[in-house]
């Protein structure tokens, strides 16, 4: 992946992160009933602010590599929330969500290293 096609990927990832994490903030309660993550809105508001805080960076950020970082790091986050759910709850809800989230950051990792190759070229 060239760099601005991993620019594109960021946006891209903003374009999605955007209606989730607004979903999730003004609904955590359905969200949670949908994705079977039980009822945890005052988690899953904070998820959906985390969310909303890194969509400006991704979508028109000069520089994209933080915010994808962020990004990957939130998933990782929210993963181990989801894990610790489904260890507590015993949902199969959390547990879709923590591999949904793995894969999303293995993609996110890829548009990172390219970032950051570009930016290194550029220096």
């Amino acid at each position: 992946m060239d760099h601005e096609s991993a620019r594109r990927s960021a946006a891209f990832v903003g374009l999605a992160t955007l209606p989730i994490g607004a979903a999730i903030l003004l609904a955590p309660k359905q969200v949670g009933r949908a994705l079977k993550l039980g009822d945890h809105p005052t988690a899953l508001r904070a998820i959906g602010v985390a969310d909303l805080a890194l969509v400006p960076g991704l979508l028109a950020g000069r520089r994209r590599l933080p915010w994808m970082a962020a990004r990957a790091g939130l998933n990782v986050a929210i993963a181990a929330y989801c894990v610790s759910l489904a260890r507590s709850e015993g949902n199969i809800g959390p547990k879709i969500a923590a591999s949904a989230l793995a894969v999303a950051t293995a993609a996110d990792a890829r548009t990172i290293l390219a970032l950051r190759e570009g930016e290194s070229r550029r220096s």
